[in-house]
C-alpha cells in the first residue's frame, strides 16, 4: 500500500516542489556567475546590512514593548462557583434494578 501512494506522489513532489526549487537555484546561480567580484560583493553586503537592520529593528522593539510594559497581559483572576446540583428523586430507570 505505502509503495503504491509512494508511486502516485513521487511525481507530483518532483513537480511542485523539487523541479522549480531546482530551476530557481539554477537561475540564482547563473545571476551570481555572471555578475563582477566586486559587485556580487557589494550585493552581499547591502543584503547582509538589510538583514542585519531589520533584526536590530525586531529585536529593539521587543525590548521596547517589554520595558513599557505592553508584553504583559493583566490576568484577572475569577475564582469557580459551586454548582448548584438537583436533588430530585432518582430518574425511573434507575429504580428498575
Amino acid at each position: 500500500m505505502k509503495e503504491k501512494i509512494r508511486k502516485l506522489v513521487s511525481p507530483l513532489y518532483n513537480k511542485v516542489w523539487h523541479s522549480p526549487k531546482g530551476k530557481i537555484r539554477e537561475r540564482i546561480r547563473k545571476a551570481c556567475d555572471d555578475l563582477p567580484r566586486n559587485q556580487r560583493l557589494m550585493v552581499v553586503s547591502v543584503l547582509l546590512s538589510a538583514f542585519v537592520l531589520v533584526a536590530f529593528f525586531v529585536f529593539g522593539n521587543a525590548c521596547y514593548k517589554m520595558g513599557a510594559g505592553h508584553a504583559r497581559k493583566s490576568i484577572e483572576i475569577e475564582h469557580i462557583r459551586q454548582l448548584e446540583l438537583p436533588t430530585e428523586k432518582a430518574p425511573a430507570y434507575e429504580d428498575a434494578r
